[in-house]
């Protein structure tokens, strides 16, 4: 066909789209925006396989036992003091008979030192000497540190009485009577006697009236034996306070000596009768929508209460979130909070509720209503338009096809292009929706789905699997991968920014992967995407066929499939409806 062109025609040709080429340059300020990959907005500095420091000792090299809780100071980071992802410390105390008395995993989190306090009740009737305390720091990308330390615990010569509060501080309710567990603890070394609680007490706080109730009098209590007992609180308004008792003892190696000693404090809070009944923090958004909160507070006091919501999140602005009090009437409340996103990319949110309440005094108080939650958000960016509809690069195609229609194009040509514009257009591909909200993607198998030209898995199936589902009706997604992914990744610093983001988890070394999987989608009622079968697993969970999802990844586009068992529903999206029609048209 193309004999048919003459030369002045084909050189008209090249001049048309040499403009179209011209004006598509980078001077005249075109820009077409891109979404950046996972985690692009990242501050943090990561460098691999370096080695790293770890610092562990007590505080204090010797501890008094009833008096002194202990201290420990601990570190561990690479050696240029940037952070180790997925870094933990793992520590065990051995009293002096070898016996273990207490351990703790610390998951890390920080490149500075930081402090873990054990409490002085842990040495309750140990016995005096040397203490050994056995350290050891991992992690996947360096080797396991160990470090031995010691401490001694020095026993009173005599007998020493302490009271504190298990539940401290304590949550009552006003106009009830309120019952208060207290210990009463011999941490000396010899026995007390005429142990009893008097009536004089040491109270701080705001006012409000508290009626007591108690009787603890002649307790004889032994070396490292412990008393429980109750007390009863009575209050009638809301208010906080810090209420100490005195106890008069003597000791059985000084029997003539009355001995005095202040209780712990307890924190009394008299909050109103307001609970948070349920909130939802969505998992994406897209730019340009709002990102909307929503929680269900029902308030059981005869009158309007007050809230204050507060909303962390570094590319969402919340308006109303930023220590703005909510009037919450009686009865069941349902409150939405709103914010615009800023920039795309996947981010944390912290979210929790205080309660603002007045004492009698006048005196504003404020309790914590829900804990702070953590969620990683994916703010989508906005579907670009085809290239071809976006202005500038309109006009620029407009103006360049008048050259080319100036000379003499046969309509053969016309439709070979579009025959072969068809073939290489997107594919048609149904969606497919699923009965469950929640999702745990395999990531290693994801990975080598669709390996790179060195046969590597690819992170960029993760990220688009993740990018894909986000975009369908699941409110949750979990990614997990085996620890010997990390090391055949094709990008190690991607993978392990996914990490860091909380977008991903590596399961530690010797985990067995698919039983991990099955087990948090079982708890979680959560579907999985993986094209493994889980073939040794299928007795002992016969619902792998009903949740699992099978996908396909084709030059880097995901496709979701339906389960082998239960039907799910197909929705042609509208941009593919419209492709067809297109193309009818176009054939006819």
């Amino acid at each position: 066909m193309l004999r048919r062109l003459s030369n002045s025609s084909i050189l008209s040709i090249l001049v048309g789209f040499s403009l179209f080429i011209i004006i598509l340059n980078p001077a005249s300020n075109i820009a077409v925006a891109m979404k950046p990959p996972i985690g692009d907005n990242s501050q943090i500095i990561y460098q691999s396989y370096e080695n790293a420091t770890f610092i562990f000792y007590p505080t204090f090299d010797e501890i008094t036992r009833g008096e002194d809780d202990l201290n420990l100071t601990m570190k561990f980071s690479y050696e240029n003091d940037t952070l180790i992802p997925d870094s933990s410390i793992y520590y065990n105390i051995t009293n002096t008979l070898d016996e273990k008395i207490f351990e703790e995993t610390v998951w890390t989190n920080t490149t500075a030192e930081f402090n873990r306090t054990i409490p002085w009740q842990t040495f309750n009737g140990q016995d005096e000497g040397n203490y050994t305390i056995a350290a050891v720091a991992n992690s996947t990308t360096t080797t396991s540190y160990n470090i031995t330390t010691y401490f001694t615990l020095i026993v009173l010569e005599f007998g020493q009485v302490r009271m504190f509060f298990p539940l401290n501080p304590a949550f009552l309710i006003r106009n009830q009577d309120n019952q208060v567990t207290c210990i009463i603890t011999n941490v000396g070394g010899t026995t007390v006697t005429n142990v009893s609680v008097t009536n004089e007490i040491t109270k701080t706080g705001t006012i409000g009236s508290i009626t007591r109730s108690y009787s603890i009098n002649n307790l004889e209590i032994a070396e490292g034996a412990v008393h429980n007992d109750t007390i009863g609180f009575f209050p009638d308004t809301y208010l906080y306070q810090k209420h100490s008792f005195t106890i008069i003892y003597r000791t059985i190696d000084d029997p003539e000596t009355q001995r005095v000693y202040l209780s712990d404090p307890i924190e009394i809070i008299v909050m109103p009768d307001i609970v948070v009944e349920s909130f939802l923090l969505p998992t994406n958004v897209t730019m340009g929508e709002k990102y909307i909160i929503t929680t269900e507070i029902i308030n059981n006091e005869e009158e309007s209460l007050i809230i204050v919501p507060n909303v962390l999140c570094d590319q969402i602005n919340f308006d109303d979130a930023d220590g703005t009090a909510i009037l919450i009437p009686e009865g069941s409340n349902i409150v939405s909070i709103s914010g615009n996103p800023l920039v795309d990319g996947v981010y944390s949110l912290n979210f929790g509720l205080e309660l603002e309440w007045t004492t009698v005094s006048e005196t504003k108080w404020y309790s914590i209503l829900l804990l702070t939650q953590y969620q990683i958000i994916d703010i989508i960016p906005l579907e670009n338009p085809p290239m071809i509809l976006q202005p500038k690069i309109f006009f620029a195609f407009v103006f360049s096809s008048l050259f080319v229609g100036l000379v003499y194009f046969s309509r053969d040509i016309i439709l070979g292009i579009a025959r072969r514009t068809r073939t290489t257009s997107s594919r048609i591909f149904p969606e497919v929706s699923y009965l469950l909200e929640t999702v745990i993607l395999d990531g290693s198998n994801i990975a080598w789905e669709e390996k790179n030209n060195s046969n590597k898995p690819q992170i960029n199936n993760i990220e688009s699997m993740i990018n894909r589902l986000s975009r369908a009706n699941f409110k949750k997604i979990i990614t997990v991968a085996d620890a010997a992914l990390r090391y055949q990744i094709d990008e190690q610093k991607r993978l392990d920014r996914l990490v860091r983001e909380g977008a991903m988890k590596m399961l530690p070394a010797r985990v067995d992967g698919d039983k991990f999987i099955l087990r948090i989608a079982e708890e979680e009622n959560a579907m999985i995407v993986s094209n493994d079968m889980f073939k040794e697993f299928r007795e002992s969970t016969p619902w792998i066929d009903e949740r699992r999802i099978p996908y396909t990844i084709l030059d880097g586009e995901v496709y979701l499939h339906p389960t082998s068992v239960l039907p799910s529903v197909e929705i042609v999206s509208r941009e593919d409806k419209e492709r067809k029609e297109n193309d009818n048209t176009f054939e006819n």
